[in-house]
């Protein structure tokens, strides 16, 4: 049975793979085009200057390294909430309670009296509003132009009407909440036709298939290192290991939109590392729970060196000395939950943990060590993926999609301020708790 495994950017796609990029801009239109006609077909309205299909989902049923490439239905649902300005939080349930918020939403839609309001309300639909009101003045202007077009000028009238734009507003409104009634109400129709179609022929003939595939094992090694799920880590797992062992080419690299160079040797390692994980659960995390209360300088010494003498001048020291005060005193000053000091390859660094999921990592400031005052990056993980990406390398950690990097610039306090001060989920706080209880069971000696 064919299930999702993975979603792809069809820029990443277009950009890294392409045999011709001169052909970038044609490449990019046939999947629109392909998908535009999907959503036609089922709405009878199209989205204006939308057509869903920056991202294209694998469907695999365990007997191939890829399977089938078809439209991302889960994009269709994403771009509908941000469209109906309804908040996305985590992963979509896509069920009878969504339809009564995204109905909802519209019939707020229906209620619009002024620009202003649907600016403020609906953001999205405000720019459709301005940018569908030039569409067709320039439309107009075409027409009276010499030799123009009527085709042409046909041809725009339509797609104008087919995306429900109107020029005043209380049409607007009107004509986009049945628009967007439709989406709602029959966008299985559109998940169950999306379903029923496939790019890999196109994809076959247009694009480099080494390259494809190396950017779709670096999806699959993305997707087990992000998740707690052991059985489905293995499954993506078992997918790299067949690729690794096929005749596929190898010899290729590619770029990820966070600038990780991905070839064999970066597969290989991750891999490795993963495997490391499955097979030894005891050693997950190198990191020692600081105890509640406790001067954390005094766990320090426990699993650090003396540093040597500090060698600059005394203006320079005293600088640095403020700097890292200033740190330390900031983040002492945050509602933490928990407080971990790296072991190993995260040696110098200290992890917060926060009731709303959020862990930052950032170095430790040692006066004995000035310079760890203002070093190095700060990185912001989730509690869930904390266990699992804390096991790689600085390197790696800096260019994971999943991680937030930020450098100590002057307005980096305000930059972490807003990450830890964001409010709780009940879930969020709960994911907290259990992360420290495990962290707590791991090293209960310090």
């Amino acid at each position: 049975m064919e299930e999702k495994t993975v979603s792809l950017s069809l820029g990443t796609i277009i950009r890294e793979c392409s045999l011709n990029p001169d052909l970038a801009m044609e490449q990019q239109f046939y999947f629109m085009s392909r998908n535009r006609e999907n959503i036609h077909d089922v709405f009878r309205y199209k989205k204006f200057n939308e057509d869903f299909v920056g991202r294209v989902d694998c469907f695999n049923d365990g007997n191939n390294l890829i399977g089938m490439i078809r439209p991302s239905y889960e994009e269709f649902l994403r771009k509908l909430m941000n469209i109906l300005h309804l908040p996305i939080k985590g992963k979509i349930v896509d069920d009878d309670q969504l339809t009564q918020k995204l109905l909802a939403q519209v019939e707020k839609l229906k209620q619009v009296t002024s620009e202003q309001e649907l600016e403020i309300e609906f953001p999205v639909l405000y720019r459709d509003l301005v940018d569908g009101r030039k569409f067709y003045h320039d439309l107009q202007r075409m027409r009276k132009q010499e030799g123009y077009d009527p085709q042409d000028y046909a041809s725009g009238e339509h797609y104008f009407y087919s995306c429900g734009l109107k020029k005043s507003l209380k049409n607007f409104v009107q004509t986009q909440g049945e628009v967007y009634s439709r989406f709602i109400l029959r966008r299985k129709d559109l998940q169950q036709k999306q379903q029923q179609m496939s790019f890999n022929r196109y994809i076959a003939s247009h694009f480099d298939m080494d390259k494809f595939y190396m950017y779709v094992m670096h999806e699959y090694l993305v997707k087990a290192e992000g998740c707690q799920n052991r059985v489905e880590m293995k499954k993506y797992i078992s997918l790299v290991e067949k690729y690794l062992s096929s005749d596929k080419k190898k010899d290729v690299v590619i770029t990820t939109d966070s600038g990780m160079k991905v070839d064999e040797q970066n597969i290989q390692n991750r891999l490795r590392n993963l495997k490391r994980i499955i097979s030894d659960d005891s050693s997950q995390v190198e990191w020692v729970l600081i105890p509640g209360g406790r001067d954390y300088s005094r766990v320090r010494k426990d699993v650090d060196v003396v540093p040597p003498g500090v060698k600059m001048t005394l203006e320079d020291y005293l600088r640095l000395c403020e700097k890292g005060e200033r740190k330390r005193a900031f983040y002492e000053g945050t509602p933490y939950l928990a407080r971990v000091l790296g072991l190993e390859m995260y040696r110098g660094y200290i992890g917060y943990i926060y009731d709303n999921g959020e862990v930052i990592l950032d170095t430790e400031y040692d006066p004995f060590k000035p310079a760890t005052a203002e070093g190095n990056a700060v990185y912001n993980l989730k509690v869930g993926d904390f266990e699992l990406l804390s096991q790689y390398d600085k390197q790696h950690l800096r260019k994971h999609p999943r991680v937030g990097v930020m450098n100590h610039s002057k307005t980096w306090e305000d930059r972490v301020s807003k990450i830890i001060d964001r409010e709780a989920l009940p879930q969020e706080i709960e994911a907290s708790k259990q992360l420290i209880k495990r962290l707590k069971e791991r090293n209960e000696s310090y």
